[in-house]
């Protein structure tokens, strides 16, 4: 009995710590990021009313391939709008991003309930402010927390956990708007793509099945194709056409045979062999979704502002030593 009562104390005494603590504690976590845009403020306030715009460029809409958005019966651009979005349960979930409050070419606020893959409320709010004929959109970002959880805050900052991610979102708004500027990226080189024998695995994969394809079968071709040579240092995916509404994207896990190798031939192994062409290419440090798309933008922006036509498929170079990604327009 004498335990019991013991047992007892100690779990008031607990539940009473985590109270007290909780009066300590921040009862939000926040992240506040900002980007000054070369562009008059009602242009960027124009582009970012619409809620099908900021799915072009948002940390969220970029990082997951098989989100589905659909809105309700308000127009977009008028407080009450809504998105709701599901995708993929490990990347962006299910959720809906609604439009709050506006003051025209000055704030845009949002507010987001996130439903998968756990429940929370957010506020979202751009302020927009003139800085020499530029727009500087400053970004926050507020999580409430409620008491006694809300002791959580004192061992976690989102702003450290998220915040690069929030940066690269302003920046993707920004190249957006800035369509101008996006063809002259210093990390847009002209290139001379060699003749490259590659033993790839080519057929069509959803969307949500192509890192597990990738990533499946460039092992397979290393063990089974290439197992006589030395440690593959690069893998190649072939993209001969992109996923579009719901269909299949024709793609190809490939690894380029080096000089004097003879692979392994076995099905589903093929040969493939790409001719020396002309090409465009630009190499992002790490394969982060959201600088890919950017590094996609630039190149079509590239693209269109040359008059150039692209001959598939588009190439993704990936590097093991630093983790890098080199994207390959084949262009005559």
């Amino acid at each position: 009995m004498k335990l019991i009562r013991w047992i007892f104390l100690f779990l008031i005494c607990v539940g009473a710590t985590l109270f007290a603590f909780s009066f300590l504690a921040p009862d939000h976590q926040q992240v506040v990021r900002a980007v000054v845009i070369n562009a008059p403020q009602e242009k960027v306030y124009r582009q970012m009313l619409l809620l099908q715009n900021f799915n072009n460029w948002s940390i969220w809409g970029n990082a997951d391939s098989s989100i589905r958005y659909t809105s309700n019966n308000i127009p977009d651009g008028q407080i009450g709008t809504t998105i709701t979005w599901q995708g993929n349960a490990l990347l962006s979930g299910k959720g809906m991003l609604q439009l709050t409050g506006l003051k025209e070419n000055k704030e845009i606020d949002h507010h987001i309930t996130f439903l998968e893959p756990q429940k929370m409320e957010a506020d979202s709010k751009f302020e927009l402010a003139d800085q020499n004929g530029a727009t500087r959109v400053t970004w926050t970002f507020t999580i409430p927390s409620k008491k006694p959880w809300n002791i959580y805050n004192l061992f976690y900052s989102l702003d450290k956990e998220k915040g690069r991610e929030f940066e690269k979102g302003l920046l993707a708004l920004k190249m957006i708007i800035e369509k101008g500027s996006v063809i002259n990226l210093p990390g847009i080189s002209v290139i001379s793509f060699p003749l490259t024998n590659y033993i790839a695995v080519r057929q069509p994969v959803a969307a949500t099945d192509l890192f597990n394809f990738f990533s499946t079968h460039f092992r397979y071709l290393q063990q089974s194709s290439l197992q006589d040579s030395a440690t593959v240092k690069k893998t190649t995916a072939l993209f001969y056409k992109k996923e579009e509404k719901g269909s299949q994207s024709d793609v190809a896990a490939a690894l380029e045979i080096p000089a004097g190798t003879n692979p392994r031939v076995q099905a589903p192994a093929t040969l493939i062999s790409l001719p020396a062409s002309k090409g465009i290419a630009v190499r992002i440090p790490g394969n982060y979704s959201t600088d890919k798309t950017m590094a996609y933008r630039a190149l079509d922006d590239y693209i269109a502002a040359k008059q150039l036509k692209v001959t598939p498929p588009v190439i993704e170079e990936y590097t093991a030593a630093d983790s890098s990604v080199r994207i390959i327009y084949l262009v005559d």
